[in-house]
């Protein structure tokens, strides 16, 4: 009114969730969340969640249910998982169920857990390696690549070169 700009809030800020306390949150048995999840800091889940989890720290209980993908740096599940599981550790207790893929960095399986999907470890570095091969280097296979006759396939070529 008197000629001040007003500030302006940033949404930014705002969307940031910061980690005030160390105290792990808490879903409850008789607790149903539709939704995505999203916490910096632990969670300890006894109920249900249809939907993706993305938290530093997981602890699935043994009623504890997610439907969806979970993402986070450690997890450990004694209940249910129906998707997808992403974590650097990841701990598998006997009375757990897991379907879906599990990718890791460091697992651990008790006896006695459920597991339908694929394992895969996610530190594993796939290295592409150029491999060039000059026909001047191996002498029969010039020979063979420089015969005229292309009604032969390979392996009748080198038939009839023993012949």
């Amino acid at each position: 009114m008197f000629g001040k700009k007003k500030s302006t809030v940033s949404s930014s800020s705002d969307s940031q969730l910061k980690r005030t306390n160390h105290t792990p949150s808490i879903i409850s048995e008789d607790v149903r969340l539709t939704g995505s999840l999203i916490s910096q800091g632990e969670v300890q889940l006894d109920g249900r969640i249809d939907g993706d989890v993305r938290v530093n720290h997981l602890v699935i209980g043994n009623t504890g249910c997610v439907e969806g993908s979970v993402i986070a740096e450690s997890v450990i599940v004694k209940g249910k998982i129906i998707g997808s599981l992403n974590a650097s550790k990841v701990v598998i207790e006997r009375s757990a169920q897991v379907h879906g893929d599990v990718y890791q960095d460091t697992l651990s399986i008790d006896a006695g857990a459920i597991i339908e999907g694929n394992l895969k470890q996610r530190h594993e570095a796939e290295t592409v390696e150029l491999v060039t091969h000059s026909t001047e280097s191996k002498p029969e296979l010039a020979s063979v690549l420089s015969t005229a006759d292309n009604d032969l396939s390979f392996f009748n070529k080198q038939a009839a070169e023993k012949e």
